[in-house]
């Protein structure tokens, strides 16, 4: 009984410390107002579940074909898939903020068991509420009961906890390596099993397997809450020998060194002076550390799978579609590496700031080189050209469009980072874009503003017309490109101390 009493202090501690290291974090106050933004997102958020569960409760007071029950029950593995998708844009796993404690003389697992404890009692686990609780007061209280209702309900939840689980324990596999997106790919290819294997392949197969546990719910059979204590129980424990694995190797494994020797020192940008030098560390970024060449192998690809997508098949064709997914592409490389500019850098930003202008050339590099970037995914997307998908045009004004007006708003970022990100730990870091709000809304800007603007501008006039505006929006940014990274800098210059305040903390 001491033992349990020790351990649950310590969980209990750990979860304090982190309680009040998000409070005294340095960019709380900095963060406050994006903060607010977030909130009212959710709020969105919100209103649009409970609108999707109006619309399900009237489809299954319609329906004679299955039970309000059953129908919830099978649009429950495609709900659990969105969520576990929705977790990677906004959930730390509980590895990656463990690091600080992992030397102190803790009981073994007690470190990772808090965080995990952490991710189970989440306010973010009951998001879905929104969606069962109107849903089932709708179409299941009036049907079978009270008792049936909160039944539902309980078996939602702990599967929405199981997936926080499940969703934990793969990041931090794919963290490691690509290669373990096999493992929820597959897994989700087995959950879609019914609508492709079996003589009866399809819709009717699928709903009929899936809506058995909403059958034995509704007769009150206790099998659909044991096999989800059963499941949830076995992703805890699997979780947690994951988690702490992964914690571990990266705390007191070994690292493989590579000489400098070894990497190409690309001479020939030297003729250029102090731009050249910047050009290279760029380059170097990327090739030798392991976080930011990983982003930018992600961010190719998806270009690579998505332009495929496209090519072959019809389901991205609209109008619509069709700009969304080529300004997306046209940002996404940039996005990846530039919404954490000077994170990366804050592992040796005392050195930048040694000489005057510094950081201006190494904006400047930085801006020349993603912009030479932005061919890679044109060359790209050029096959959809010659399917007649798109139009030359609209791809030179897109990329000149993202290369100035889109690159104006996400070099922003530049003044208002003040978290030193890890080259290459990844399960064990610190800092990163999952704790400043202000970047979150700029990816938000870089990614929705945009396509708001070509739609206004394509009901108002010609599509060409459109893309003569977007091209000239992005040369007036493009050409006074040295005027605004001035401006950048000059506001960096006058945060210096604090933003070095917060780099040196957060290593």
């Amino acid at each position: 009984m001491q033992t349990r009493l020790t351990l649950w202090q310590t969980i209990s501690c750990l979860l304090k410390h982190r309680r009040l290291a998000d409070r005294r974090a340095i960019d709380y106050e900095t963060n406050r107002f994006a903060k607010v933004m977030f909130g009212i997102a959710f709020l969105f958020t919100a209103g649009y579940l409970m609108m999707l569960a109006v619309l399900f409760a009237m489809i299954a007071n319609d329906t004679r074909s299955m039970t309000s029950v059953e129908l919830m029950c099978v649009l429950l593995p495609a709900v659990m898939c969105v969520d576990f998708l929705m977790r990677f844009t906004m959930q730390q796993t509980p590895a990656q903020i463990a690091r600080p404690y992992m030397l102190l003389p803790l009981p073994k697992y007690a470190c990772v068991d808090a965080f995990i404890f952490s991710s189970l009692t989440s306010w973010g686990n009951l998001t879905w509420l929104l969606l069962i609780v109107p849903y089932s007061i709708m179409s299941v209280g009036f049907s079978y009961g009270l008792l049936t209702m909160v039944y539902l309900v309980v078996v939602t939840l702990l599967a929405a906890v199981a997936n926080s689980q499940w969703y934990s324990m793969t990041r931090t596999l794919i963290n490691r390596s690509y290669l373990w997106w096999l493992l929820p790919i597959g897994f989700y290819a087995i959950v879609a099993a019914p609508l492709y294997l079996g003589t009866d392949a399809g819709l009717q197969q699928y709903a009929r397997i899936y809506s058995l546990p909403g059958e034995a719910i509704g007769e009150h059979s206790i099998w659909p809450l044991i096999a989800m204590v059963v499941l949830l129980s076995g992703l805890i424990i699997l979780n947690r020998r994951v988690q702490y694995a992964a914690v571990r190797k990266e705390t007191v494994g070994t690292k493989k060194t590579q000489t400098v020797a070894h990497v190409m020192k690309f001479n020939f940008l030297e003729r250029y002076g102090e731009f050249g030098t910047f050009l290279q560390l760029e380059i170097k970024q990327l090739i030798r550390n392991r976080n930011p060449r990983k982003g930018i192998v992600s961010s190719i690809i998806f270009t690579i799978i998505l332009c495929l997508l496209i090519i072959t098949t019809d389901i991205y064709d609209s109008p619509g579609m069709t700009n969304f997914w080529a300004l997306y592409i046209f940002i996404l490389p940039g996005a990846t590496i530039l919404v954490k500019m000077m994170g990366y850098e804050g592992n040796y930003v005392d050195g930048l700031f040694v000489r005057r202008e510094n950081i201006l050339a190494l904006l400047h590099a930085k801006y020349i080189f993603y912009s030479g970037m932005l061919l890679l995914p044109f060359v790209l997307m050029l096959p959809m050209v010659f399917a007649g998908k798109m139009s030359i045009v609209m791809l030179a004004s897109y990329a000149v469009y993202t290369m100035g007006f889109q690159y104006f708003v996400i070099f922003q970022s530049a003044v208002y980072t003040r978290q030193t990100i890890p080259m290459n730990e990844k399960i064990t870091s610190k800092g990163g874009l999952e704790g400043n709000y202000v970047q979150m809304i700029i990816v938000g800007v870089i990614f929705i503003v945009p396509n708001i603007i070509v739609t206004t501008l394509q009901t108002m006039f010609s599509d060409n017309t459109t893309y003569g505006i977007m091209l000239a929006i992005g040369l007036v940014f493009v050409l006074t490109n040295r005027l605004w990274l001035r401006n950048i800098y000059n506001r960096m210059m006058s945060r210096k101390y604090s933003n070095l305040e917060g780099f040196t903390s957060t290593r």
